[in-house]
């Protein structure tokens, strides 16, 4: 059975949240796509909580000495072999710097705030075929910005520790300017495109894998992967420590968050959304599908309640200051 959400008189005011919210430029990624379809077996998935792939923008590189640095990240100074998008192979580190030059000599004339690369990570939880997301990451890049950017991918697979095990993932850098002189200037909507193109290829590989956007699952605050998880300990964002100083005021003042405009309209959200995915269930109920409306309804019951990245921030920051006032009263005695 498929279902169009293009039609706001099914879901009414909560339609919004089956739709892409903003348009991607169709012009310059061939993989944008415009608002968002389920269709049956789609909703299966999500339901039943499949793992979701993760494609995401981890940065950018400035200048020769920065596309330099982060092409030996990736290829961990040519140990590791690189893959270009005409299939040539970069196998050492004398290749990873000649690929780095080439690049930066293609933009001569840019300002020096310009971003040479757009730097993305393609990732699988755990256990998933280390040889299924190298050959989906590859067919992703291929089809994505294959002819129109150039890119160097790298597959990162972890064995050495089996009761540690690390997210398969790919790290793939595409050069922004394409070979029309275009430049690669990604929205939203091309970052959930992109997530659904790789899905799609790791389905084709006999992977379970979707690609909702969070909001559809009811996730209010944005995760972070383990492969992110360990970029961020090597390099301390001075974001994430701003957004826990600002925490850390508004805990100390005794505010939790929740009443705040953007902790409310969260919470709205979050019940629009449990609104159509009712509705959702009904309508399939309805239709002599009982059993997948009742998988509906039980994923809805089991969402988790709305929390936003400044709430998740100023619990931190309580727990901070509980700890605190605890060892200050300790020395006071």
């Amino acid at each position: 059975m498929a279902v169009d959400f293009e039609d706001d008189s099914l879901l009414g005011s909560a339609a919004f949240v089956f739709q892409t919210p903003v348009r991607a430029k169709k012009a310059r990624i061939k993989s944008s796509r415009g608002a968002m379809r389920l269709s049956g077996a789609q909703i299966g998935r999500i339901t039943r909580r499949r793992p979701e792939v993760m494609v995401k923008v981890t940065g950018s590189a400035r200048g020769l000495r920065g596309i330099k640095e982060h092409l030996a990240y990736i290829t961990r100074n040519g140990k590791l072999v690189g893959e270009r998008e005409n299939g040539e192979r970069i196998e050492s580190a004398a290749e990873v710097r000649a690929l780095a030059e080439e690049w930066w000599a293609d933009g001569a004339g840019r300002r020096k705030s310009t971003r040479d690369t757009i730097n993305l990570i393609l990732s699988m939880p755990p256990g998933t075929d280390q040889t299924a997301v190298a050959e989906a990451a590859r067919a992703f890049a291929q089809k994505t910005f294959g002819g129109d950017y150039d890119y160097l991918l790298a597959h990162h697979h972890h064995d050495s520790d089996p009761k540690r095990p690390e997210n398969p993932h790919a790290h793939l850098t595409i050069k922004r300017r394409g070979r029309m002189g275009q430049s690669l200037n990604p929205r939203k909507a091309d970052l959930q495109a992109w997530r659904e193109g790789f899905a799609l290829e790791l389905r084709e590989r006999g992977v379970i894998a979707e690609a909702t956007h969070r909001r559809v699952r009811g996730v209010t605050r944005k995760g972070q992967r383990q492969a992110i998880r360990h970029m961020d300990k090597r390099q301390a964002t001075r974001v994430t420590k701003w957004k826990l100083a600002q925490a850390v005021l508004t805990a100390s003042k005794g505010n939790d968050g929740t009443k705040e405009p953007w902790a409310k309209a969260a919470k709205e959200k979050q019940r629009k959304l449990r609104h159509a995915w009712n509705t959702l269930a009904a309508a399939f109920e309805q239709a002599g599908q009982p059993k997948l409306a009742q998988e509906i309804r039980t994923f809805v019951n089991a969402m988790p309640p709305a929390q936003t990245e400044r709430e998740h921030f100023v619990a931190m920051a309580k727990k901070l200051l509980e700890k605190q006032q605890v060892r200050d009263r300790g020395r006071s005695r």
